[in-house]
């Protein structure tokens, strides 16, 4: 983790259930970790299958939605994690790496 907190590169990882591990960047935005939180909590609420694409595509979509115009949900599975029913996923406010 770099020094500068403010440079917008932070990380978090949080596990939810459905075997999913989630980052955040940046991880130290309180309104958007509340947002993602809630839209995950929508996303499960609808249920979908945390782990699948279809969960990442209706998160992106409600967090656009709700102010995060730019917001990018990059799904990320093994072989092993898909047979287990994982996923990672990078959850980034300013959209995706390299995206400018």
């Amino acid at each position: 983790m770099p020094d500068d907190a403010s440079s917008g590169d932070e990380r978090q990882t949080t596990g939810v259930p459905g075997h999913l591990r989630t980052e955040l960047v940046p991880w130290d935005d309180t309104d958007f970790v509340k947002e993602y939180e809630k839209a995950r909590e929508q996303v499960l609420g609808e249920g979908l299958l945390i782990n699948g694409p279809r969960a990442a595509a209706r998160l992106e979509e409600l967090m656009r939605a709700a102010g995060y115009p730019r917001v990018s949900v990059q799904v990320e599975r093994t072989i092993d994690e898909a047979l287990h029913h994982a996923a990672r996923w990078t959850v980034r406010r300013d959209g995706a790496e390299g995206q400018e």
